[in-house]
């Protein structure tokens, strides 16, 4: 009898840690995918390697991660669009991202799949009613390069099985075998995609063995204005003459995000973090063909609104929500 009441009293134990371990990863499930949702750049760490001329810079990247309904699919699905040098025509990556709880692992995995078609499905975090027709079975999942998420204090870290995920270059034709080491909080990024063939030469990725650093872009809305004449005088723009071109209804992003003024200038916000630890948000005008900025205003980083006005050129952005 007693034997029997322990065998009982031991499944229930059973039952209970393994529910509350199913529990704790779709609590993690849920906070991850707050925290994944969003924009993503590595603007400052370029800055900051460019400053010290570090000996293998890394590329500025730009990653979109949008939210999709796709209930053939699964409940956490994610576009994903990225492009390079702060310009979004330089997409280089589009893929769908999923995401299950794994019971065996212990971890939320997240496969990655390409679509058939890349230029149907562009801008898709815009117009997401280009995905509406895609199934699971219309893409490719390489085996093996799940990505398995788990959280360590207050960061999700990220891997692929070692040696597991294997692919076939379109290039060269020859065997990668690819590596992601990856870290998420609330505010940043962190990714570190690296190949190799199969007698260990470096095919890509970071040489330093160093992470793309994206911190979470904010994305802002605004004006801007400047003399039509081309003119930079203050007398100019003094003048009862004076007249501007205008353009509203624009968006920015807030980590190096740029648009155009004119072919001579651009405005350009950015989160900035000094040598000295002193955080701003910057708004500043610069000159295209030079890439330098000629004149600039900050404010504090967590700022709402910022401009700038230097008479012949005029701009206002104010966060969206």
């Amino acid at each position: 009898m007693v034997s029997r009441i322990t065998f009982v009293f031991v499944l229930l134990v059973c039952f209970a840690s393994v529910a509350s371990a199913q529990s704790k990863l779709e609590d993690d499930l849920r906070l991850m995918m707050k925290w994944f949702e969003g924009r993503f750049d590595n603007f400052q760490q370029t800055v900051e390697e460019k400053d010290v001329r570090t000996e293998f810079p890394h590329e500025r990247i730009h990653s979109i991660f949008a939210r999709v309904r796709l209930s053939q699919i699964g409940e956490n699905v994610f576009y994903v669009q990225q492009y390079m040098d702060g310009d979004p025509a330089k997409i280089y990556r589009q893929r769908l991202y999923v995401f299950t709880p794994n019971k065996t692992e212990n971890a939320i995995e997240l496969k990655i799949y390409t679509f058939p078609d890349e230029k149907a499905v562009l801008n898709a975090h815009l117009h997401p009613a280009k995905l509406t027709n895609l199934t699971l079975d219309k893409m490719a999942s390489p085996k093996g390069c799940e990505v398995f998420w788990r959280l360590n204090a207050d960061k999700f870290e990220g891997s692929m099985k070692p040696n597991a995920c294997r692919v076939v270059s379109k290039r060269s034709g020859k065997t990668l075998i690819i590596t992601d080491d990856l870290f998420l909080t609330k505010d940043e990024i962190w990714i570190n995609d690296q190949a190799k063939d199969e007698q260990g030469n470096y095919v890509f990725g970071n040489k330093a063995n160093i992470q793309h650093k994206l911190k979470r872009a904010r994305t802002f809305e605004g004006w801007m204005a400047i003399l039509k004449n081309g003119s930079t005088a203050m007398s100019d723009a003094d003048s009862p003459a004076a007249a501007y071109d205008g353009q509203r209804n624009l968006e920015i992003h807030d980590q190096g995000g740029r648009v155009k003024i004119n072919e001579k200038y651009s405005a350009e916000l950015a989160q900035l973090t000094y040598k000295n630890g002193t955080r701003v948000l910057k708004i500043g005008i610069v000159d295209n063909a030079r890439g330098k900025t000629i004149s600039y205003t900050w404010a504090n980083p967590e700022a709402e609104r910022i401009g700038i006005n230097l008479r012949w050129v005029q701009a206002g952005f104010t966060l969206k929500k």
